[in-house]
């Protein structure tokens, strides 16, 4: 079980207080550094119970002071990172704007294109493929256009190939 931490923190926040109030600026310094040092031990649950130490941990992490310590104008530069959080990653260097202009026209013009992918797919007369199906002759094949020509499927008409060849084209993704 860890040390409580209410006392230790009261005792400082009343010795800052004493020490600004007397005008002792140096003792003030001195008491809050400790104070902070005392917050830091919280991050790592050295001191504090379970609840305390859960309360400091999430608003550290969602980048918040407590109040306590924003009256005392600690700000969150001056406390350090809560243990395994990382810092964020410093943004990408501005593109150079020509470039960019460039590369914002070519994605407008890509929006506008209506022309369709090349087909893939066509119908060839294969009959020298002797493809039989339920004793019919299937001689127009859907072939594939980037694979060197091979038939996909086999048809005994010409306009069931291309329904299925157009089908095919237009249901694929481009590329």
């Amino acid at each position: 079980m860890s040390d409580p931490f209410i006392a230790p923190a009261s005792a400082l926040f009343q010795r800052i207080d004493w020490a600004r109030a007397a005008g002792d600026e140096r003792a003030a310094a001195v008491a809050l550094e400790e104070l902070l040092d005392l917050y830091v031990r919280l991050g790592k649950r050295e001191v504090g119970d379970v609840s305390e130490q859960n309360d400091y941990i999430v608003a550290r992490h969602l980048g918040f002071v407590p109040e306590a310590l924003q009256d005392l104008g600690v700000s969150a530069a001056d406390l350090p990172e809560p243990p395994g959080r990382r810092r964020a990653l410093p943004p990408p260097p501005a593109p150079d704007p020509e470039v960019a202009r460039a590369d914002i026209a070519e994605r407008f013009a890509r929006l506008g294109r209506t022309d369709p992918p090349p087909e893939r797919f066509g119908v060839a007369f294969r009959p020298q493929d002797n493809v039989v199906r339920q004793e019919v002759l299937q001689p127009y094949a859907v072939v594939d256009t980037h694979d060197n020509g091979l038939p996909v499927a086999w048809f005994d008409t010409s306009d069931w190939a291309e329904v299925v060849a157009d089908t095919a084209n237009r249901l694929r993704l481009p590329g």
